[in-house]
């Protein structure tokens, strides 16, 4: 084996670590996002649990003419 090929495993090997750490600290950051999303998600179901429960949403239904009425 001569010199070069040594070089060119070293920087492949050196290439193939860097990127398994950005790959892992991607992961890290996206999995922090997806936490905070459905964190997120959760407090908006909830808010809109309450609002239905708190009697101030009409519920509207498409009448014979296409226009949306409140339910008798």
């Amino acid at each position: 084996m001569g010199i070069g090929t040594l070089v060119t495993i070293l920087v492949a090997v050196l290439i193939g670590l860097g990127l398994k750490t950005i790959v892992k600290d991607w992961r890290k950051k996206f999995a922090e996002d997806d936490a905070h999303a459905e964190q997120r998600r959760k407090a908006f179901l909830e808010r809109n649990k309450a609002e239905v429960k708190s009697g101030g949403v009409v519920n509207l239904e498409r009448g014979d003419d296409g226009v949306y009425r409140p339910k008798d």
